[in-house]
């Protein structure tokens, strides 16, 4: 039996965090999302191209994690990850990441903060349940129980209710279909990278792999934009905090990679997202010219958490 052959063959050590800690890291992951969103969107805006404004994001973030390979361990994941020979599909996670960066900074200044969170957040809580139900995840077939399905609802509910008041700006179909795409996405790409980091046992391992197939997804749709002449740049802006977004997602990934190997796909989005209104809420009161919290936006995120816990309420052991 070859190295390759034994590295294969070896027990992966699962990376399993208690409850507790897992919703904490998946919370904080949440609010850096809320913040990402805000530097590539103003990214987005200055430069005049959100594709562009996703490949600064994500080449910052390849960037930091080659620089991570002098790590024996971080090696060793990506050798985990080459013997393991995993289909191609299960790859998929780096692009639809890359395409959600993108989407945002395109569709949020578009529909408003409002519809683009209950649209987004509609196909993420529908696909969660889903995606569990398959098996897509690292933790296998999840059961599908009324509690889940009551707090998918719920989460839906909940930030319609902390939207309430603020502009939902101008209908415009095909963005919300393309919306609700990314929604329904964003459950995948969490169990996607989920698997690659069960595989590699080692997040940095995982991260580095997610982070260059996005990078190169990114390049690809970069260079289309431009053969067909449908790429604008309006120069490069001086604001350093704007660079930011790469830094952030590498936490935002590195905490739904580690999450959802003790929460699940549906409970880690859920939570997530109740860290990402919650830091929203903080955004807004600390930038200036920003909405200033209200009740309802304090209400949803209550909700919203509240949902995030029950989802794991009376869960059936994981099916293989």
């Amino acid at each position: 039996m070859t190295s390759t052959d034994k590295l294969a063959a070896a027990p992966r050590q699962r990376l399993s965090l208690p409850a507790p800690l897992a919703i904490a890291v998946s919370l904080l992951g949440g609010a850096c999302s809320a913040a990402q969103a805000l530097v590539n969107g103003r990214l987005g805006d200055t430069i005049g191209s959100p594709v562009t404004a996703a490949l600064v994001s994500n080449g910052l973030a390849t960037v930091v994690l080659l620089a991570t390979l002098t790590l024996p361990a971080v090696r060793m994941g990506l050798w985990r990850v080459a013997a393991a020979r995993l289909p191609w599909w299960q790859y998929l996670g780096g692009a639809l990441g890359a395409m959600t960066v993108a989407g945002t900074a395109l569709a949020a200044p578009v529909l408003g903060v409002a519809l683009f969170t209950v649209v987004q957040v509609s196909g993420a809580s529908v696909s969660g349940v889903v995606t569990d139900r398959v098996g897509l995840g690292p933790m296998g077939r999840v059961p599908v129980t009324a509690v889940r399905m009551v707090s998918a609802l719920v989460a839906v509910g909940a930030v319609t209710v902390a939207q309430f008041g603020r502009p939902i700006g101008h209908l415009a179909v095909g963005t919300l279909l393309f919306v609700l795409a990314l929604g329904l996405c964003r459950p995948l790409q969490v169990a996607l990278n989920g698997r690659i980091t069960a595989t590699a046992s080692n997040v940095g391992s995982a991260s580095l792999v997610n982070a260059v197939i996005g990078t190169g997804a990114l390049v690809v749709a970069l260079v289309a934009f431009q053969l067909t002449g449908n790429l604008r740049f309006g120069g490069w802006p001086s604001g350093w905090w704007l660079y930011l977004g790469g830094f952030l997602a590498l936490i935002v990934t590195g905490a739904n990679m580690v999450s959802v190997q003790s929460l699940g796909v549906l409970r880690t989005g859920l939570t997530a997202l109740g860290g990402q209104i919650t830091g929203g809420l903080v955004i807004d009161a600390v930038i200036p010219h920003g909405h200033r919290p209200t009740l309802w936006l304090y209400l949803g995120a209550s909700l919203t958490i509240a949902a995030a816990l029950a989802a794991g309420a009376g869960r059936q052991a994981p099916r293989r």
